[in-house]
């Protein structure tokens, strides 16, 4: 089972697994995640749309729209209208957006946005926040969310005091060189990715609230404080 396979098989199970999904709308939101499995930035950009209160957005290309109708929250599709209340859509589209991310493998290098870490003291005087993917699937389940990537600065392997930086896809400005993938890493991030998100019910830290994201950055900071 090849990664695209992987996926789309998540993506079924969960819609099998979920009650505010009837069966009759599993084809169309199959059909959905079929076109959009291989890039999900429309998605995303309906996942913005939400979060922005807006009303309406078209991918002409596939003839897929978002649209916002009331309380209604509705995904359209070849004359098929995908209805949900606001928070079973929020719940779908970022478990759809999770699900369908191709997880990069251990010792991935990337380039991560400096604009997304100008707080972070430790990378004051660095211009290029390079990375190597050395953790993943890290988080507190707990609270409902996970980060998806951790990983050490290149070619250092530290960062200040702090052992790893934790992040999420939509940080990744850009991939250097992807690590090694194989069958067994398709399995392992399959088995992952079905336990957080499918039984779990958990989602990565890129929709998490601030106060939950800041939540978790104390958590982990106090435990680099404890173990010195």
């Amino acid at each position: 089972m090849n990664s695209r396979e992987y996926r789309l098989n998540l993506w079924k199970e969960f819609m099998e697994q979920t009650e505010y999904i009837p069966e009759r709308l599993y084809e169309a939101m199959g059909m959905i995640a079929g076109i959009y499995v291989d890039d999900t930035s429309f998605l995303f950009k309906v996942y913005e749309a939400f979060m922005e209160h807006e009303r309406f957005l078209e991918d002409e290309e596939n003839e897929v729209i978002y649209e916002r109708d009331g309380g209604d929250y509705i995904l359209k599709f070849e004359g098929k209208e995908c209805v949900f209340d606001k928070a079973e859509f929020k719940k779908m589209l970022v478990s759809m957006l999770d699900l369908l991310e191709d997880t990069l493998p251990l010792g991935t290098v990337v380039d991560l946005r400096r604009d997304a870490y100008k707080d972070v003291v430790e990378l004051d005087d660095v211009e290029e926040i390079r990375m190597v993917v050395t953790y993943r699937f890290l988080g507190d389940i707990e609270q409902g969310y996970y980060f998806p990537y951790a990983g050490v600065v290149y070619p250092t392997g530290m960062l200040g005091q702090a052992e790893v930086l934790y992040f999420t896809r939509p940080l990744v400005e850009n991939i250097v060189r992807e690590g090694y993938r194989d069958e067994k890493e398709n399995a392992y991030v399959y088995l992952m990715k079905r336990e957080m998100i499918i039984e779990k019910g958990a989602n990565t830290y890129g929709y998490a609230t601030p106060e939950e994201i800041a939540s978790f950055n104390q958590q982990v900071k106090g435990e680099h404080l404890d173990g010195g």
